[in-house]
C-alpha cells in the first residue's frame, strides 16, 4: 500500500477544507472512518481512509490525480467559507503539486 505525500487536503460533505501535513496522524484528525468523506494528497491522488476508530489511517485509492476535481474542491471551499475575506482567492499555480502546497501554507482556520 503507497502512502499519501503530504499535505493532505481533506474536505467534509459541505465542502469545508482541513489540511494535514503529516498523513501519518490522520487519526488525530479522524476519529472513525464513518467521519471521512473526502481527501487528496500533495499530488492530487485520491485517498480513503481505513482502520478502527481512534487508528484510522489513509491510503491512496488510486495512482492516478484529479486535478481537475481537486481545483473544484479548492475553488469551492474559497468561494464559500473563505469569501468573507476579501483578498480570499485560491492560489494560481499551474502545476498540481505546487497549487497544493500553495493551498496548504494558504489555508486559514474558519
Amino acid at each position: 500500500m503507497t502512502d499519501p505525500a503530504d499535505p493532505v487536503l481533506l474536505f467534509d460533505e459541505d465542502g469545508r477544507m482541513f489540511i494535514l501535513h503529516e498523513p501519518a496522524v490522520a487519526d488525530e484528525l479522524i476519529e472513525s472512518v464513518d467521519e471521512f468523506f473526502e481527501g487528496y494528497d500533495g499530488r492530487g491522488r485520491p485517498v480513503r481512509a481505513y482502520g478502527e476508530p481512534g487508528h484510522v489511517a489513509l491510503a491512496l485509492a488510486t495512482t492516478e490525480p484529479q486535478e481537475e476535481t481537486v481545483r473544484s474542491r479548492v475553488e469551492r471551499y474559497y468561494f464559500v467559507f473563505a469569501a468573507r475575506h476579501l483578498t480570499r482567492i485560491p492560489p494560481q499555480e499551474t502545476d498540481l503539486v505546487a497549487f497544493i502546497r500553495a493551498v496548504a501554507e494558504d489555508w486559514i482556520e474558519e
